[in-house]
């Protein structure tokens, strides 16, 4: 009687199945890792606000700020003409 297969499906067969297992093995690890992160932070961010909840009683307080005066507008001062050294037609250029 004659096998129904050839003899290299029975050895490729059991590797392929034990390939596609280690790539699912290594799949849910690396899913795993980010997942229970991601859980912990959470946890963490729950436990925090918890405590928000519950404030420190400081022993001194600040006094309220007043509110602060308008500063009073300044007076405008008129403009100062200060003679420079421009290029004057009657004079020959500086650097020559």
């Amino acid at each position: 009687m004659q096998s129904r297969f050839h003899p290299m499906f029975y050895v490729i067969l059991p590797l392929a199945v034990l390939g596609f297992a280690i790539q699912f093995e290594t799949l849910v690890y690396s899913f795993a890792i980010p997942i229970v992160i991601i859980a912990v932070l959470f946890v963490l961010y729950f436990i925090m606000s918890k405590r928000r909840y519950n404030p420190r009683v400081s022993r001194h307080s600040a006094p309220p700020r007043k509110p602060e005066k308008l500063k009073t507008k300044r007076t405008s001062s008129p403009f100062r003409v200060i003679d420079g050294r421009k290029n004057r037609d009657d004079e020959p250029p500086r650097y020559h």
